[in-house]
């Protein structure tokens, strides 16, 4: 993958965004974050993969189980941005 991102709601999304377009094999443009994954292309085994790189590059737990609550990149990312510790 790239550079981790800015921890970030924007930053968050972007990487999403960007990861997406990588594991679905189209441009970044081609993915509106407000489009459900489904939609995108996104099936169950891509869940584990978008969990897996979230914990990898991110370093915040996710389990598939929030990826489907929050089933578009633009709830998933503040969903993620929720998660982190509160800066001081």
């Amino acid at each position: 993958m790239h550079q981790t991102p800015q921890l970030t709601n924007t930053g968050i999304e972007a990487w999403l965004v960007e990861f997406l377009a990588e594991v679905l094999d189209v441009r970044q443009d081609e993915i509106d974050p407000a489009t459900g994954l489904d939609a995108l292309g996104v099936d169950s085994a891509t869940t584990l993969v978008i969990c897996a790189a979230v914990r990898d590059e991110l370093g915040i737990p996710v389990r598939p189980r929030d990826v489907f609550d929050h089933f578009t990149p633009q709830a998933l990312s503040r969903h993620l941005t929720a998660q982190l510790p509160a800066r001081v």
